[in-house]
């Protein structure tokens, strides 16, 4: 993997010429002219060429001046046509976000090409400097914000920016505070960017550009599409460009993958391995795993009478998640990737994922456990080449065979895991001494995020149905639960397990139980007894209803994820669901005496590589019992499984609203026809 750049490299200065058109033949790529960018805005066309887009990128262009510190500026123009009034209200103030101990940014200038012709500068002197909105974390950032006033449809905004820095990295400690402050990146003399080639906006022209020190070898992939590129020799530099034209905007869809997983992307780095990162990451953090006699205290405490050292260590982390609230405090210009001393985040009680993480390493190692904070990306893909593509800090213990297990302090509050199954097949890097390479998070099968439920319900003649349902949960379900009940004071949650009962819109709890959001020594459970007046339709005549557990009570607490919207036929990109999710159902429904049910749902198998559905009803003398099961194999369903997962979904909500028909001993009943299901399937009755 790592070789492959380098062969790229001199493949890519040979065909240079050949691949890149420049304003000038024989030199690489330049900035955009004001005659050039004059040019394309005349090009553009008329709105309705872009589908309905509020905006269209005419030009987006970088130039990126990378240091042998591994400092970079970035010099970067973009020609933005508004085409709706939506697109107006977006970009009449333009905003730059930085943070002001790691980057500094600077709008060179600002105009707007009129569609008469007319180009109008923006005043500079108009910008306003600010805080940035913050909430939860709060480092500081600020923002600069620019008015552009009178902009109407059909107006174009031209910018050039130039910045430099990280949008993580540290300031160099010896000039800080002396009026001479200087950015240093987080590995010094190294140098990575992650660039995407496409938006849910349309792009004409786009163009990236790196210029690196010919001393300074860059790895680089493309990945999820292809681009055009060049390699150009200068006294100095190598300058590797990269270009695309007539990009169109990407599509939203429902509970899609992260843009940077779907999209064209560029990662590049000056990082050799993987292995290198993970020896950094160990070294810039190790002096903040001290523990002082209060931190020693508190883990003899919280572990007193525990004999079992992953008991010890599942004490910790639940210690560390259910105390340290989550809320980002700035230590100064070491922000960064630097976890908060030990000591430090035992004080305040707070701090974010990598200080909470930082915390558990500190009391796990008072244990004599070998622990470290590891990086990982929640969320999205991290790719094989070696530039930071993390926003998530997690802690991981060496076992006694080598192998490592990962523990989260950020999940864990009210959950029983000691890891994220919402988190599984993520990528990690271990902060460990002898550097370890890129890896995964562990798979949790279906089974893993288990939702069991067993129902006994009983109809009368007049109609009611009183049923007792015991439901056992494990992983994700046990989790939500958890943090559903620990939500609502004790007094209003008999009502709040009412509102998601969906048995009937009449169903009333008689009574309930729970485990104990953190009674974390057993899964969770909950019993329900309801009753439902009215339950079954036309009980004097034609007795209809349907399987009661089949409405799938608590759903809107524990499985949301199988009732999001599948209006989609086919999708291009992945639906991500909370987690993967097995469903058990089992239910024994006593019919009052005399009644027989003549139509009964017919029994469904199917399989596919993300879903597995099977029913299956009988009929006893009195009674009717089923088994019902799902199984939603993945987290993220693959865009190519989609269909199979939506036919499994439809085959469940199909069997719920089949209605039970039934004839009573002594009586002719005509069997409703399809018109009539569909009639009482829009009615009252659930």
């Amino acid at each position: 993997m790592t070789e492959k750049p380098y062969r790229n490299q001199y493949l890519l200065a040979i065909v240079a010429g050949i691949l890149l058109v420049t304003p000038v033949m024989g030199q690489p790529p330049q900035p955009a002219t004001a005659d050039e960018i004059a040019a394309m805005i005349s090009d553009v066309g008329k709105a309705d060429k872009y589908d309905g887009a509020n905006l269209v990128y005419i030009l987006d262009e970088a130039d990126v001046f990378v240091q042998r510190t591994g400092l970079a500026t970035t010099k970067s123009c973009q020609v933005i046509k508004v085409l709706t009034d939506a697109g107006v209200k977006t970009q009449s103030v333009q905003t730059f976000d930085f943070d002001p101990d790691t980057r500094r940014v600077s709008i060179d200038s600002l105009r707007v090409h009129k569609e008469d012709g007319q180009v109008v500068d923006v005043p500079l002197d108009s910008i306003i400097t600010q805080p940035t909105p913050q909430h939860m974390i709060y480092w500081g950032g600020k923002q600069h914000l620019v008015n552009v006033p009178n902009l109407e449809i059909g107006d174009c905004i031209e910018m050039r920016v130039s910045k430099t820095g990280f949008n993580i990295a540290y300031l160099d400690n010896t000039s800080a505070g002396t009026g001479k402050e200087t950015l240093e990146p987080p590995m010094p003399g190294h140098w990575y960017e992650v660039t995407l080639f496409q938006t849910h906006d349309p792009i004409i022209n786009k163009r990236y550009s790196v210029h690196m020190p010919k001393d300074m070898p860059v790895q680089y992939e493309v990945y999820n599409g292809e681009l055009k590129s060049s390699l150009w020799f200068s006294d100095d530099n190598l300058i590797y460009t990269w270009f695309a034209k007539d990009i169109p905007a990407v599509k939203k869809e429902l509970r899609m993958d992260a843009l940077d997983d779907c999209v064209t992307k560029l990662v590049m780095a000056t990082v050799p391995d993987w292995e290198m990162k993970s020896r950094w990451f160990h070294e810039v953090n190790e002096p903040q795993f001290e523990a002082n006699d209060e931190i020693i205290a508190k883990v003899k405490e919280i572990t007193a009478g525990m004999t079992s050292l992953q008991d010890k260590i599942a004490a910790c982390n639940h210690w560390v998640a259910d105390n340290v609230r989550y809320c980002g405090t700035s230590r100064g210009p070491r922000e960064g990737f630097t976890l908060h001393t030990g000591i430090e985040t035992f004080k305040d009680r707070a701090g974010v994922c990598k200080d909470k993480a930082g915390m558990l390493v500190t009391m796990l190692r008072v244990l004599g456990v070998e622990a470290y904070p590891a990086l990982t990306m929640a969320g999205s893909r991290v790719e094989d080449i070696p530039a930071d593509q993390f926003n998530h800090t997690v802690t991981v213990v060496r076992e006694k065979n080598g192998d490592f297990t990962i523990y989260d302090p950020t999940w864990i509050p009210q959950s029983r895991e000691m890891w994220s199954s919402r988190e599984d097949l993520q990528g990690l890097v271990y902060g460990v001494p002898e550097g370890e390479t890129l890896t995964l998070s562990p798979y949790y099968s279906p089974e893993y995020n288990r939702l069991i439920a067993r129902s006994s319900a009983r109809l009368t003649k007049d109609g009611q149905l009183a049923m007792n349902v015991s439901m056992d949960m494990h992983g994700y379900p046990c989790t939500y639960l958890r943090r559903y009940i620990d939500r609502y004071p004790k007094p209003e949650l008999k009502a709040q397990f009412e509102k998601v009962l969906n048995i009937a819109p009449n169903a009333k709890l008689k009574s309930y139980s729970h485990t104990e959001p953190t009674d974390y020594s057993q899964d969770s459970k909950v019993n329900l007894d309801v009753q439902a007046a009215g339950y079954v339709a036309g009980a004097d005549t034609t007795p209809m209803f349907k399987l009661p557990l089949l409405s799938h009570p608590l759903a809107d607490w524990l499985i949301p994820d199988l009732f999001y919207s599948l209006d989609d036929q086919e999708r291009q990109f992945g639906y991500h669901l909370r987690a993967t999710r097995g469903v058990t159902y089992e239910e024994t429904i006593k019919l009052p005496e005399g009644w027989n049910a003549k139509k009964l749902p017919d029994a469904v198998e199917m399989d596919s590589p993300s879903a597995y559905l099977k029913f299956e009803i009988k009929q006893n003398p009195g009674e009717l019992i089923y088994t019902f099961r799902i199984d939603l194999k993945n987290h993220i369903i693959p865009a190519r499984d989609y269909a199979e997962v939506k036919k499994a979904i439809e085959a469940m909500k199909d069997i719920s609203d089949q209605w039970i028909i039934c004839e009573v001993a002594g009586e002719k009943v005509a069997l409703a026809d399809s018109s009539t299901e569909r009639e009482l399937s829009q009615g009252g009755v659930q």
